[in-house]
């Protein structure tokens, strides 16, 4: 046990920093009350591979009311029980789903009795793999003198994926990483419904944020006072990293030749007044 408690630590503070990047992609499943007899609830479950595509999977259940009912919390996973992490609390469980589970949905329950109010249950999804499918430019403003960035995810059959976290960086025409960008995906089309796509049409949803170029006076020191416009000449985004949604363990390997890891466009003439 001396040896598993800092093992336990560790991961807890590796799950709960990916949570954190995800928890403004989650819909919540269930509320469940804090402290002694309060319902239980699920509010979102973290899956992480342990190794990735294979080996145990460590289920990061976060909602309440698991601890202080009749009977001590269990997990099951399609009604078979799961084997939990030591440092439990009412908040918070680490739950261990066997290697070779398969692929597909699955029911995760807690429960600490027989009342509906001492159970809760949430859908997962093992398996799967996203896929950028297209980094979108468009121009904005009277003049076209904005150009912005989205993205769009999906699985490899070509349908969209809601509530990934998509870090890509932003590079201006003078070779420089002006900004980082962070962003979930959403069930709409986007601003630009994905023009400009070299990678194949998309599906018109998982979308995210949409970023801009940041003019605030432009890069270039000859340009207009106090214009808010970009600076012409090439952008550049490039794919940093795509994190799985919640209740879902989904790949991203960005050596899959379908993925579109960067994107380009050409701002020309601004048409300063």
């Amino acid at each position: 046990m001396k040896l598993l408690r800092p093992f336990v630590v560790a991961l807890v503070g590796i799950l709960s920093a990916v949570l954190i990047a995800q928890t403004a992609a989650a819909d919540s499943q269930g509320k469940g009350g804090k402290g002694g007899g309060a319902a239980v609830g699920i509010d979102t479950i973290l899956l992480i591979d342990d190794p990735p595509q294979g080996g145990v999977i460590f289920a990061q259940i976060n909602g309440g009311g698991f601890l202080g009912g009749p009977d001590p919390v269990e997990v099951t996973l399609d009604g078979a029980p799961l084997v939990l992490l030591p440092g439990a609390t009412a908040e918070m469980l680490i739950a261990t789903i066997p290697a070779g589970t398969a692929d597909g949905d699955h029911e995760v329950t807690v429960s600490t009795g027989d009342n509906n109010k001492e159970n809760a249950s949430a859908t997962i999804r093992l398996g799967g793999e996203m896929i950028v499918r297209c980094i979108s430019w468009f121009v904005s403003g009277p003049s076209d003198e904005h150009v912005h960035t989205e993205v769009h995810i999906e699985d490899t059959d070509g349908n969209a994926v809601i509530g990934a976290v998509v870090e890509w960086e932003a590079e201006n025409p003078s070779n420089v990483v002006y900004q980082t960008n962070i962003s979930p995906t959403h069930d709409n089309d986007g601003h630009a419904h994905g023009e400009n796509c070299t990678n194949g049409e998309v599906t018109g949803s998982g979308v995210t944020d949409w970023f801009c170029c940041i003019g605030a006076g432009g890069f270039d020191a000859d340009g207009p006072p106090g214009k808010r416009a970009c600076e012409p000449g090439t952008y550049t985004a490039r794919i940093k990293s795509v994190d799985a949604p919640l209740f879902t363990n989904m790949i991203w390997d960005p050596e899959n030749p379908e993925n579109q890891l960067d994107a380009t466009i050409e701002l020309e003439d601004t048409k300063f007044p």
